[in-house]
C-alpha cells in the first residue's frame, strides 16, 4: 500500500542488533525497503513476503531446458523428413502419438508456469 509521504509518520524504536541484522538481510533478500518489510509484517502480510529469486531461477532453468527439448525435437523431425522413405509407417504413427503427448505436457507446463509467475508478480 503506497501512501503519500506527508501522511506517513516517522517511528523510532530500539531493537536488538540481531533483529536489525535480520531486517536488513530480509529486506535485501526480498529486494524491498526495511520500512516496507516492517509494514508488511505489521499488516500480517507475511504470506506475501516470499523470496522469489529461487522460484524465478528455477522457472528460467525450466524454460531453458524446454527450449533445448524443442530444438532436439525439431532436429529429429528434420531427420525423419529427410529419411522418410526408409522409416516405417508404424514409427511415424508412434512419433505422432508421442509428439501429441509432448505438446499436451508442454502446454500444461506453460500454463502452470504462467500461473506461478502471476501469483508471485
Amino acid at each position: 500500500m503506497k501512501d503519500n509521504a506527508a501522511t506517513l509518520k516517522l517511528v523510532a524504536f530500539r531493537i536488538h542488533p540481531n533483529q536489525e541484522a535480520q531486517i536488513i538481510a530480509d529486506s535485501k533478500r526480498l529486494n524491498i525497503s526495511k520500512s516496507e518489510l516492517v509494514r508488511r509484517k505489521l499488516n500480517g502480510s507475511e504470506a506475501k513476503i516470499i523470496d522469489t529469486s529461487g522460484i524465478l531461477n528455477a522457472i528460467a532453468k525450466i524454460v531453458s531446458e524446454q527450449a533445448r527439448v524443442n530444438n532436439n525435437i525439431n532436429q529429429l523431425a528434420k531427420h525423419a523428413n529427410t529419411y522418410r522413405d526408409k522409416i516405417s509407417l508404424k514409427l511415424f504413427q508412434d512419433h505422432t502419438i508421442q509428439m501429441a503427448k509432448h505438446l499436451e505436457y508442454r502446454d500444461n507446463m506453460n500454463k502452470v508456469l504462467k500461473q506461478i509467475y502471476q501469483a508471485i508478480k
